[in-house]
């Protein structure tokens, strides 16, 4: 027993990462396909849909910005005012946050003159930036002037047909906050922008509009979110340096029993990264801010928020989900450890072990599940438009996994530090691929990988190489292909 001990733990621990992974998303669908509850809202835009008298709901569309790239903050702010101007339904303006230097506001001033003088864009500058991106949202809330707060990230972009929706949703239903999921974009094309733009539009599709319809509760987005001012002001804003500021803002709404609703037709488009140095950078601020408000939050939402159970356990699982990397990072573990103390384990002997031969249909029977629901999400988002869709569907999948599989350290690192709630520094994801250097991550991987899946066949585990192999090839792939 003791010559299989290492070898099994790390096939158990390997299973259960991928089955609360992929299952989870798995979950959702076939959930939201059978649920009769939903947080979904269509509107059907009327004449006078956007009130009985005529009147337009009025909006503060808040970018807080530090350090970004000017000629993006000012394309997109074009684009958000003339969306404004054009929308049958809304009324407000575009207030950015700047907590840039005073160089840098002259010069945003100057390219936006046009808007700032028709007054739908108004550019604030704070001298002393305290509490970070979240201190910049609770500056800009609390002088707007709209019945409905929504953020932006200065690279965002909503079209006029998006904002009448969200209004009309808001004149109607006045719900605490409304969300327009995320449809990716890309300024600098290439395999890591087109994979991502893949990811965000089936991902988003997935963990907003289907978890909407499964009715459970739907965290707002920290781009493309309009929230109620006075429900705002109820939950004390966000606060000062919070990382992760749409889930923390997302935990304050289930406590105080506020459902965030999910626009039907409607989206928010969002940059991609261009690089994997960038897509790093992002991850791993995710990573560490949704385990950090996780750690902080957990009694509270299983004592306190307005649910059944049920629905808190899967808002915590949602939160959860860049912590599972360190079960896959046990495992990874587990099976360098068997490789090096326990060989032996032919595929014979693996083949005639029936725990192992269980957990290896299990998570085969899940990873096809789960091609096959990505198939589908695909073809929700768009993506499936002629016959050789499904070729290039699977094959932005593949890159997709086989970056975020070399992340997995990372994610696991500052998931960790995160439900440690030790100190993190937030840092800006790179806009400008032309700027961002290689990053060293896919070496790293290669070498430890290839370390581990030579050590498994010299030894002759099996296991052991099955759980390796994979993450050599995505490695490798990544080092020489991805960028």
């Amino acid at each position: 027993m003791t010559g299989m001990m290492l070898t099994i733990a790390a096939a158990i621990a390997a299973l259960v990462s991928l089955v609360i992974s992929l299952g989870y998303h798995i979950l959702i669908y076939i959930k939201a396909k059978n649920s009769k509850s939903s947080w979904i809202v269509s509107p059907r835009i009327g004449n006078r849909a956007s009130g009985d008298d005529g009147s337009k709901v009025r909006i503060t569309i808040i970018v807080p910005t530090k350090n970004e790239p000017l000629d993006l903050l000012v394309e997109a702010t074009k684009v958000r005012a003339q969306a404004l101007m054009s929308a049958k339904h809304c009324s407000g303006n575009v207030l950015i946050v700047s907590d840039d230097n005073e160089d840098y506001v002259r010069k945003l001033r100057d390219a936006l003159r046009d808007e700032i003088s028709s007054g739908v864009v108004r550019i604030l500058r704070r001298e002393k930036p305290i509490g970070g991106r979240s201190g910049a949202l609770d500056y800009g809330a609390k002088i707007a002037n709209g019945e409905y707060v929504m953020i932006l990230d200065s690279d965002s972009k909503v079209t006029a047909e998006t904002l009448d929706n969200i209004c009309v949703v808001a004149s109607k239903l006045k719900p605490p906050a409304i969300i327009a999921p995320w449809k990716g974009y890309a300024k600098e094309p290439g395999r890591v922008s087109e994979a991502m733009i893949f990811s965000t539009d089936t991902v988003s599709h997935l963990l907003y509009r289907m978890r909407g319809r499964a009715g459970f509760f739907v965290f707002p987005l920290g781009s493309g979110t309009a929230i109620r001012k006075d429900v705002l002001e109820e939950v004390g804003y966000w606060g000062p340096n919070i990382i992760q500021d749409d889930i923390w803002l997302g935990t304050k709404l289930a406590l105080k029993g506020y459902f965030p609703v999910v626009l039907e037709k409607g989206e928010t488009e969002v940059l991609v990264p261009s690089k994997f140095r960038a897509l790093r950078i992002q991850q791993s601020r995710w990573a560490y801010g949704a385990s950090e408000v996780l750690s902080r939050t957990l009694h509270s939402i299983m004592t306190r928020a307005k649910m059944s159970l049920g629905k808190k356990l899967e808002m915590i699982l949602y939160m959860f989900q860049p912590a599972l990397t360190l079960l896959i990072l046990i495992a990874i573990l587990l099976a360098f450890a068997a490789a090096a103390l326990e060989p032996g384990w032919s595929f014979w002997r693996a083949l005639h072990s029936p725990a192992l031969v269980t957990i290896a249909l299990i998570a085969e029977a899940v990873i096809i599940a789960y091609v096959v629901l990505q198939l589908k999400l695909s073809d929700k988002t768009g993506w499936m438009t002629d016959e050789a869709s499904l070729w290039k569907s699977l094959v932005q999948l593949g890159r997709a996994a086989a970056m975020l599989g070399v992340l997995i350290p990372v994610m696991g690192f500052y998931s960790l530090r995160g439900l440690l709630r030790l100190r993190y520094r937030y840092i800006i994801t790179p806009k400008r691929g032309s700027s961002v250097r290689r990053d060293w991550l896919p070496y790293v991987m290669l070498a430890a990988s290839a370390a581990g899946t030579v050590l498994a066949l010299l030894n002759c585990n099996i296991v052991s190489l099955a759980i390796l192999l994979p993450f050599l090839i995505v490695s490798a792939y990544s080092s020489v292909r991805i960028e």
